[in-house]
């Protein structure tokens, strides 16, 4: 088996990923050794990037669980960054494979966050670097390098598939419970742990709706992945990964005049699904009131709503939403503990985030970025309906952030650039 052969670097790609959930188990802290050992092996990775991409893409879903794949300077990101200066200096002698994409916007977030970070009564710099570092890494993914999307959707449901047997093992090794919800281990909160279940589960329905080749097998594993992401007890992951798969299976029936039909099975496949559901949380005992809208109605409702009926006011009325009140959720976490009395790590809202962080110009700057990829995304879709997996997976993280925030997190930034990358397909197709 050749290195560099499409075949070896599917299994190194697998063996790459068991290796972080193995380590990822008994050891937290990354240091510079384990960073060296995580460069060295990812070398080979050179002569395909889109394996690491999926990789990188895939672990930031629960960046602070997985040894090394925490967003700062000695993390995977960091390690992609450098795998695609290498591509560059020795496989394309230096030659940049750029397209400008979005990118005069990204440059403005950069200015606009250091701005913010002046004005701030926080100054948290922590803060400012990380978004920094964001967007420099959806920068030179999204608009430096031209990825292949066949070699991605092909290798992002084999990977998304090891990651489920991993979270199974995971789960027995070093589970637990948290308030009768389910998590991977005792430092990852439930919801994070469910949305992240609800991404691989929407990689795995939306493989087996488009490619009928080993339909079976992904729909057993999505099967299970959202069974956990259900005991998680995650309401919004649920709704993310019902929602997102329905409204893409919608959009490509349509696209193929097959409607009415796939509506029909849509509606059994629902019924089925709710059913099922609602059978494993009677049998396992878990809290049924999280997911009855009467009860948490009548229970006063989620503590998001009081968060965003106190933060959206304070932002206004102190003139944040002019250029916000500083970059980095540790500004929020202060801003909204002297509110509410409440110690949230941030708005639980990614657009609420990007509004207080960097105020109006950074709100309508992420929209308008969302709005690029999307386009591009779909674009591509219409020569490779693959790629179909990237809208359902972007849309899944949307819908859950509009109570979750993401926009400190390498999830977004990485499949923002992914969407909006100019594909070599897509170009060979232009040409054409």
């Amino acid at each position: 088996m050749k290195i560099g052969s499409k075949h070896f670097m599917d299994w190194w790609s697998y063996i790459y990923v068991i290796m972080i959930l193995l380590i990822s188990l008994f050891i937290s802290d990354f240091n510079i050794v384990m960073f060296i050992l995580y460069f060295v092996l990812a070398l080979p990775f050179i002569n395909s990037i889109e394996h690491f991409v999926v990789i990188s893409l895939l672990l930031s879903t629960i960046s602070y669980y997985f040894t090394g794949a925490y967003e700062e300077i000695f993390s995977i990101y960091t390690i992609l960054l450098l795998l695609i200066m290498a591509r560059v200096l020795f496989l394309y002698k230096g030659k940049l494979e750029f397209n400008a994409n979005n990118l005069i916007l990204i440059i403005i977030l950069g200015v606009l966050a250091c701005w913010s970070y002046i004005e701030s009564p926080f100054h948290y710099f922590n803060g400012l670097f990380r978004l920094l570092y964001l967007l420099l890494l959806s920068v030179v993914v999204g608009n430096f390098i031209r990825l292949k999307i066949s070699v991605i959707c092909e290798i992002l449901p084999k990977t998304a598939s090891i990651m489920v047997v991993g979270y199974l093992l995971s789960v027995l090794i070093k589970g637990s419970l948290i308030d009768g919800r389910l998590t991977i281990a005792n430092s990852v909160n439930t919801n994070t742990f469910g949305m992240s279940c609800a991404q691989l589960g929407c990689i795995l329905l939306m493989t087996a709706f488009l490619n009928k080749a080993q339909m079976r097998k992904n729909l057993v594993l999505c099967a299970i992945v959202v069974m956990l992401a259900l005991l998680s007890g995650s309401r919004g992951a649920l709704l993310a990964f019902a929602l997102a798969s329905a409204i893409v299976v919608i959009i490509y029936a349509k696209k193929n005049g097959r409607l009415t039909g796939t509506m029909f099975k849509l509606a059994i496949a629902g019924t089925v699904a709710l059913g099922g559901m609602y059978l494993v949380l009677i049998l396992t005992g878990l809290d049924t009131s999280r997911f009855s809208v009467a009860e948490i109605i009548a229970s006063g409702g989620s503590r998001r709503s009081l968060i965003y009926e106190s933060l959206i006011p304070y932002i206004i009325k102190n003139g944040y939403w002019k250029i916000g009140y500083g970059p980095g959720h540790e500004c929020s976490r202060q801003v909204i503990m002297s509110l509410i009395g409440w110690d949230y790590a941030h708005s639980h809202n990614t657009f609420l985030e990007a509004f207080g962080e960097l105020g109006i110009m950074g709100l309508l700057i992420l929209i308008w970025s969302i709005k690029k990829s999307l386009k591009n995304i779909y674009g591509v879709c219409k020569i490779y309906k693959e790629a179909y997996l990237f809208v359902t997976i972007l849309i899944c993280l949307l819908i859950n952030g509009l109570a979750e925030s993401y926009f400190f997190d390498a999830v977004l930034w990485l499949l923002l650039a992914i969407c909006r990358n100019n594909f070599i397909e897509k170009t060979e197709i232009v040409a054409n």
